[in-house]
């Protein structure tokens, strides 16, 4: 049969066309989709949100859902929950009704309050079945490996639920669906959109069929020409006291330079001696690296491959100055004056180390910011004096005006709360005085940019670990996000890893930055 190029054919195919969404945080690509509801402005005086605009669109493995709230929030912790709740089978004489959605199978519940943070201030997701008579316990959002972007406050999130794998209790996810978000305050409905309808534009398929990354491993995963690679991680403090596991990983990806935050505090350089003695380090090269002082209970590492490390001297231990941290004494609770106590006795988890890259010396500096809370929590007040810190350390390092040095800036931002750490720690420091840029990197077998996920516990998937840099002076030629588990076999067997590898040395996975360093100016 014939097809015409320039009718209505060819509007009706063009509609059943769905951008490839990436979990990064970021919406231009939703930017093509209509919104499904445009929610009205009427939650109640109190309410934790108002829900706005909400887009739904899927592939294969995934059916993705963005939405808009009228303020900046915590969409894992917040003052309330939300509720996305899916007639996964379309059909609504089956599941039960809830939050107003008859035929409802499943829910997913964003800030559970089983377990609330101090405040009323919910932890993490959880999803139950939705039965003709009853709602089933909370479970597990790893259970259809839900993640949701971005992990630091926002007014806009998107989220993805898996179409590939079955719940128990709940029907599989069928050609059509129908679903509606809502906003409970302690147990009440505040708000709820209106429902709508999905019609998946193809059938279910593998998680790792999505990803702009997964079609050449090989080609990724090799340094480009004239590039330095860095790797930064997040090594576990608990599993990194049997690091067999970490030194094969870091073998397979061959990087120049490695940084390594939550390095237990009773670390000392014969200990990184071994480690970076072991085989699958050594036949890299000669390894030089500096351990920072300060931190107590973790601390951060600068190695590098063929190259000298030298520690920057007045980061060696990078402490707070007289006072910083007395302001928030008298804004956060009694139970957090221990938290400011130990962090006085112990100062930061960072440290500074110069590394000569093509003729320029660079510094590289890992870091560990404060975990937990929420934005305006204790916690969060800490990580903003903790980035405040550092960037003058920084600072006064790499001078200012037209020698300053170029830096590199890399780790566990634990950026759960506010987005005010990382603007602290990007502003003002590149070698022009202009911002640091955050690398761009991708998982390599899901297009997602989350580098942590626990299992086991409440909190989905997130981005807390980052690569900031002085764009002025380097540019960005490659890098991904690495875990064993997104490798086809022949990989895994030729590099002799396990396919759960990565889950088992750390909750967090390695970021991969392949830099270049640009021309300088010959005035310079």
């Amino acid at each position: 049969m014939a097809c015409s190029i320039d009718g209505p054919a060819v509007e009706d195919l063009a509609s059943t066309l769905r951008p490839a969404i990436h979990l990064d945080g970021e919406f231009d690509d939703w930017s093509d989709l209509a919104p499904k509801v445009s929610d009205r402005d009427d939650a109640p005086a109190g309410a934790p949100v108002d829900i706005g605009r909400i887009w739904a669109t899927d592939d294969p493995a995934w059916m993705y859902v963005s939405f808009e709230v009228d303020r900046d929030v915590n969409v894992q912790a917040m003052q309330g929950e939300m509720h996305l709740v899916i007639d996964t089978d379309g059909d609504p004489s089956t599941g039960g009704r809830r939050w107003g959605l008859d035929g409802a199978d499943l829910e997913l519940v964003m800030s559970r309050q089983d377990r609330p943070q101090p405040g009323g201030f919910g932890a993490g997701f959880g999803l139950r079945a939705v039965t003709d008579d009853s709602v089933g316990p909370l479970r597990s959002s790893y259970d259809l490996d839900v993640a949701a972007l971005p992990t630091h406050v926002s007014n806009r999130f998107e989220l993805r639920v898996a179409r590939h794998r079955e719940m128990v209790g709940v029907p599989p996810f069928g050609g059509r669906v129908r679903a509606l978000l809502a906003a409970s305050h302690e147990g009440e409905l505040v708000d709820a959109s209106d429902a709508w309808d999905h019609t998946f534009a193809s059938p279910p398929g593998p998680s790792r069929t999505t990803s702009p990354v997964a079609d050449d491993v090989d080609a990724r995963i090799e340094a480009p020409p004239n590039s330095f690679r860095l790797a930064t991680w997040n090594v576990s403090e608990g599993s990194f006291r049997d690091p067999d596991g970490h030194a094969r990983i870091l073998g397979v990806l061959r990087p120049d330079v490695i940084l390594l935050d939550e390095v237990p505090g009773d670390t000392d350089l014969d200990d990184l001696a071994a480690f970076f003695g072991r085989p699958d380090l050594d036949t890299l090269g000669a390894w030089e690296f500096v351990l920072s002082e300060g931190g107590g209970r973790q601390k951060t590492v600068v190695a590098a491959r063929d190259r000298a490390v030298r520690q920057e001297p007045t980061m060696v231990e990078v402490r707070y100055a007289a006072e910083a941290l007395e302001p928030m004494r008298a804004r956060v609770p009694e139970a957090a004056q221990r938290l400011l106590d130990a962090e006085a006795e112990r100062h930061m988890s960072a440290t500074g180390g110069w590394i000569e890259v093509d003729g320029v010396e660079v510094l590289f500096v890992p870091l560990d910011l404060q975990s937990a809370g929420y934005a305006g929590s204790p916690q969060d007040q800490l990580r903003v004096v903790q980035a405040r810190t550092l960037a003058e350390h920084v600072q006064a390092a790499i001078g200012t005006g037209e020698r300053r040095a170029p830096v590199v800036i890399a780790g566990d931002f634990n950026l759960v709360g506010s987005v005010d750490p990382l603007r602290v720690l990007s502003d003002a420091l590149d070698t022009d005085g202009g911002a640091l840029s955050r690398a761009t990197l991708d998982r390599l077998g899901e297009a997602t940019r989350t580098t942590w996920r626990g299992r086991g516990g409440p909190f989905a998937p997130g981005l807390l670990d980052m690569a900031l840099f002085a764009e002025h002076a380097l540019e960005q030629v490659g890098g991904f996000v690495f875990a064993t588990d997104d490798l086809p076999d022949d990989r895994l067997e030729s590099w002799g890893l396990e396919r759960d590898l990565s889950e088992v040395v750390s909750d967090h996975l390695v970021l991969v930055v392949d830099l270049r360093v640009r021309p300088r100016d010959p005035s310079f």
